[in-house]
C-alpha cells in the first residue's frame, strides 16, 4: 500500500509544483497508480524543503504574522491525544493586544500538546507559492497547515480526512500508521474520526520525505525521542457529485418543473411514476445539453477563482509604475491565479481571486488572451482596441490585483 519512489529526490531541488514534490515518481505513475486510490511514500534529502518553515521560524510565525483568530479553525490550535483514547484541545490564548500569548503556547507544548498553525499559505511566502502552483496544476482548492509535535507525543487520534493530503516532513521524524478506508472517497460531510486502524502499515518520515494519502485513508502519527514538524497540504477535490449538484442548480434556474414543490402526498405514499419519469427524462436531457454542461463547468471554475491564495507579485511597485505605462511594457500574470471570462450580450467579465472586472464586449478577446497568457506586452492584446484602450484595460487589471508590471 505505501509504495516507495524509485530513488531519493535531490537535496538541491527548490520547492515547486507537483512534479517536483513527487520526484522521482512521475506524474503518469502517480495519477495512474496512486491518485485517489493508494498512498505513496517518496523519500527525500534533508535540505529539500529548506524554503519552507523550519523549527526556528515557528516563534516568528506565532508572534509576527497574523491569522484569522476570530474563527479558531483558521488560526492556531493545541491538541493532545490522551493515553485513555481521548483528545484534549486548547484554544491559543491572545493577549489584550490580540497578539498570541506565546508563553502559554510554550507551556502547552512542553506539556505534550501539538501546535497547529492553520492556513499557513496565508502567512508564509514559500508555502503560498507551493499552494498556488499545486492549485494551478490540479485545478482544485489547496491550503496548508503546520504541525509541531513534541517528543513522545501524539496530536490527533486516528482519523480520516475528506480531502487528499500531501505530508511534507520538515523537522525531526514522525511514525505514521496508515490503514485502508472504511468509505472509499468519502464526501466532505463524512465524519472524520475517531477511526480504528486495522492492520496498519507503518512508515517513518524524516526531513525531505513526502507521504501522499488519498481522502478516506485512516491514519495516526506519533513522535519518538525527538520533536517533529511537518506541513500538511490539503487538496479539496471537486467531484462528480459537485458537478451534478451545480448542473442541477443550472437546470432548476431555467426549468420551473424542478422548482415546483413536492406534492403533499410525497411523504405518505408512492410518488406519481409518470411525474418521476418526466423529471428523470428532463434531467437526462439537460445533462446531455452542451449549454448546461458549459454553465456548470464555468460555475465550478468561478468557485476556484474565488480561492484567494496570496500572490508573490510586487503590487505597490506596479501601481507606482502606472503613470509611465506604455504599449511596449511587459506585463505578468501569476500562472497560479485562476481566471474565468464570461461574455454576455452587452458585457464581458473576468473573475479572479474573489474579484471581477466588467467591460464592454469589445474587450472580450483581450480578456480571454489575458486569462490564457502569463507574460505579454500591452500592445499584444488582441481585438479592435486602440493603444489607449489597451493601456486603460491593463491599468485597471493591475489596480484590481490581477496583473503586474514586469520589474526587470
Amino acid at each position: 500500500m505505501l509504495d516507495d519512489g524509485n530513488g531519493v529526490a535531490g537535496g538541491d531541488e527548490a520547492v515547486g509544483g507537483l512534479a517536483t514534490l513527487l520526484a522521482p515518481v512521475g506524474l503518469r505513475e502517480f495519477f495512474g497508480g496512486h491518485h485517489e486510490s493508494a498512498p505513496l511514500y517518496v523519500p527525500g534529502a534533508p535540505g529539500r524543503f529548506r524554503e519552507l518553515p523550519q523549527l526556528a521560524d515557528v516563534d516568528f510565525l506565532l508572534t509576527a504574522t497574523v491569522s484569522d483568530r476570530i474563527r479558531p479553525g483558521d488560526g492556531e490550535r493545541l491538541v493532545r491525544s490522551e493515553a485513555g483514547g481521548g483528545l484534549t484541545e486548547r484554544r491559543v490564548r491572545t493577549l489584550s493586544s490580540f497578539a498570541v500569548d506565546v508563553q502559554a503556547v510554550y507551556r502547552a507544548y512542553d506539556d505534550g500538546f501539538t501546535l497547529i498553525v492553520n492556513r499557513l499559505h496565508r502567512r508564509h511566502d514559500a508555502v503560498a507559492r507551493l499552494c498556488r502552483e499545486l492549485q494551478a496544476q490540479l485545478r482544485f482548492p489547496v491550503g496548508a497547515n503546520l504541525y509541531l509535535t513534541p517528543a513522545r507525543s501524539q496530536g490527533f487520534l486516528p482519523h480520516a480526512d475528506s480531502h487528499d493530503v500531501y505530508i511534507l516532513q520538515l523537522h525531526g521524524s514522525k511514525v505514521w500508521h496508515v490503514s485502508a478506508p472504511e468509505t472509499e472517497l468519502p464526501l466532505r460531510t463524512e465524519p472524520g474520526g475517531p477511526r480504528a486502524l486495522p492492520e496498519p502499515e507503518i512508515r517513518t518520515l524524516t526531513p525531505g520525505d513526502v507521504l501522499y494519502l488519498p481522502r478516506g485513508w485512516r491514519h495516526a502519527a506519533l513522535t519518538g525521542e525527538t520533536s517533529s514538524m511537518h506541513l500538511t497540504v490539503g487538496v479539496e477535490a471537486y467531484t462528480w457529485h459537485d458537478y451534478l449538484t451545480v448542473a442541477l442548480d443550472v437546470l432548476a434556474e431555467s426549468d420551473v418543473a424542478f422548482r415546483a414543490a413536492l406534492p403533499r402526498s410525497y411523504f405518505d405514499g408512492p410518488v406519481d411514476p409518470d411525474q418521476m419519469d418526466a423529471l428523470t427524462a428532463r434531467l437526462a436531457s439537460a445533462l446531455d445539453d452542451s449549454g448546461v454542461r458549459a454553465r456548470a463547468r464555468d460555475r465550478l471554475c468561478s468557485r476556484l477563482s474565488r480561492q484567494t491564495l496570496p500572490t508573490g507579485f510586487q503590487r505597490f511597485a506596479s501601481l507606482d509604475a502606472l503613470p509611465a505605462l506604455h504599449p511596449s511594457a511587459r506585463i505578468l500574470r501569476d500562472p497560479g491565479i485562476t481566471c474565468v471570462v464570461r461574455t454576455g450580450a452587452a458585457e464581458t467579465t473576468i473573475e479572479f481571486l474573489g474579484n471581477h472586472v466588467t467591460g464592454p464586449t469589445v474587450v472580450a478577446s483581450a480578456l480571454a488572451f489575458i486569462a490564457a497568457e502569463t507574460s505579454f506586452t500591452v500592445a499584444d492584446l488582441p481585438g479592435p482596441l486602440t493603444d489607449t484602450d489597451r493601456l486603460d484595460l491593463v491599468r485597471r487589471l493591475i489596480s484590481e490585483g490581477l496583473l503586474e508590471v514586469d520589474p526587470k
